[in-house]
């Protein structure tokens, strides 16, 4: 991942990957999960800073 700056000033995230999928633990799961339903946690942000897609982040919090 890594931020480019276009020529007019504009910041530009790059999120690159294996294009692999990943099989997480039950116990990463759970840890994210947990983080997630913290005060003041913002789900989206939880789910990118662990490399997940947020959408894939609510469907653990639905199974849990």
């Amino acid at each position: 991942m890594g931020v480019h700056v276009a020529s007019d000033g504009r910041r530009i995230e790059l999120i690159t990957g294996s294009g692999r999928r990943r099989r997480w633990s039950g116990a990463d799961k759970a840890r994210i999960v947990v983080e997630s339903l913290e005060p003041g946690a913002n789900v989206s942000e939880v789910a990118r800073r662990n490399g997940l897609s947020p959408q894939q982040l609510f469907a653990w919090r639905r199974e849990a």
